[in-house]
């Protein structure tokens, strides 16, 4: 059973963390603590040498003025490393999301299960020697996962885009070789939590972030709160059925909409209408130059990401939608794909369409500010 101590230290530092500079007195209103549990707590995380005074306050009636509380950045670390089919991606963050380190390692098509796990671990090995950090100051690891995981377990269920990666009990695995507490996560859940804590959502409570590349999936924050579905598997935008469609998902199902516009689909298909390999950025120049058979193909990729997009939209009810930054390469046809969106909702309200600042560091990112919100104690 978790004791007062605990539930109330973790209140008070989630306050102190979201809101910089804030006095005892505001934490007292704010939470409805007695002064001396208040004072107990912080004098604690002073010691600890997780926050400090910074400074004063002037009272707006006489007395004495409030001492002010915050945290210090690089008094705890928090890393994170996602798996993606061509490479593993991992960071450090300090308490303020500034990067302490990066390091990346890329991957083989002939690497087997055993030898991405030895990698994984290599990889952050390095990356945690090379910071220069100590080692206890390391408040865990966020694994971002390419499939489907199950949170409780930590275990890797299966991946559409990585043959192999399946049942990997990956938490259990990385707090045995690294003797660092690990937390997983879905790699579009990750990518939402990053803008959530360091992006464009920021000032939103209802976010979706749409992923693009070799798959399609959306990460959804709801009123604050990360959608995770049963098991952990909500989000799988790409593996939503489009009608009248027959092509094979890597899945094994038929007609997925990551078998039609993902960036391999579409490269594909291609590739059958031309006989030659293009590549995105040459299609997409053949395309505005007016190739008649790319147009038809592509405005059929277009007006099914409108179609999925404005359903998504209905549903779920979004404040705003953030694009992974691979949308880039549409860049030009972004304003008419946002416009039809907006005449295909059931109702125009002010959703906001966004393209996300990060680069392809995003979901490793998105794994360390989970390991924030646990240690903070954040209900996503």
């Amino acid at each position: 059973m978790v004791s007062k101590y605990t539930v109330y230290r973790k209140n008070i530092l989630k306050l102190i963390y979201q809101n910089e500079n804030i006095s005892r007195k505001n934490l007292h209103d704010l939470l409805n603590l007695r002064f001396a549990t208040i004072t107990h707590i912080t004098r604690d995380l002073i010691k600890e040498g997780i926050i400090e005074e910074s400074g004063k306050r002037k009272r707006k009636s006489k007395g004495r003025p409030h001492e002010l509380l915050k945290i210090i950045p690089n008094s705890k670390y928090f890393i994170g490393c996602e798996l993606t089919p061509e490479k593993i991606i991992s960071v450090i963050l300090n308490f303020k999301g500034e990067f302490i380190g990066q390091k990346t390692v890329n991957l083989d098509e002939t690497d087997k299960k055993e030898e991405i796990l030895i990698k994984i671990v290599n990889l952050l090995k390095n990356l945690i020697e090379e910071s220069k950090i100590e080692k206890n100051k390391i408040c865990g690891i966020g694994f971002v996962d390419p499939g489907i995981v199950d949170m409780q377990k930590g275990v890797s269920v299966f991946s559409s885009i990585l043959p192999g990666w399946e049942n990997v009990h990956i938490r259990d695995y990385l707090k045995q070789k690294l003797s660092i507490n690990t937390l997983i996560i879905g790699s579009s859940q990750s990518k939402v939590l990053s803008e959530k804590f360091l992006g464009k959502g920021r000032k939103s409570k209802n976010i979706i972030f749409i992923e693009y590349g070799k798959g399609i999936a959306c990460g959804i924050i709801n009123d604050n709160k990360i959608i995770h579905g049963q098991g952990g598997v909500a989000g799988e935008f790409g593996h939503v059925k489009i009608p009248y469609k027959d092509e094979i998902c890597n899945c094994g199902k038929r007609g997925c909409l990551e078998s039609i516009i993902s960036v391999p689909a579409i490269l594909k298909k291609i590739k059958d209408v031309k006989g030659t390999e293009l590549k995105m950025n040459e299609i997409i120049e053949r395309y505005e130059k007016g190739d008649s058979e790319i147009k038809k193909f592509m405005d059929d990729v277009f007006n099914i990401l409108v179609f999925s997009v404005s359903n998504l939209i209905n549903i779920l009810n979004p404040e705003i939608v953030i694009f992974d930054k691979n949308f880039l390469v549409f860049e030009k046809e972004f304003k008419n794909i946002f416009e039809k969106i907006k005449e295909n909702m059931v109702y125009e309200y002010p959703v906001s369409f966004e393209i996300s600042d990060f680069g392809e560091e995003i979901g490793a990112i998105g794994g360390a500010c989970l390991v924030i919100s646990n240690f903070l104690g954040l209900d996503i």
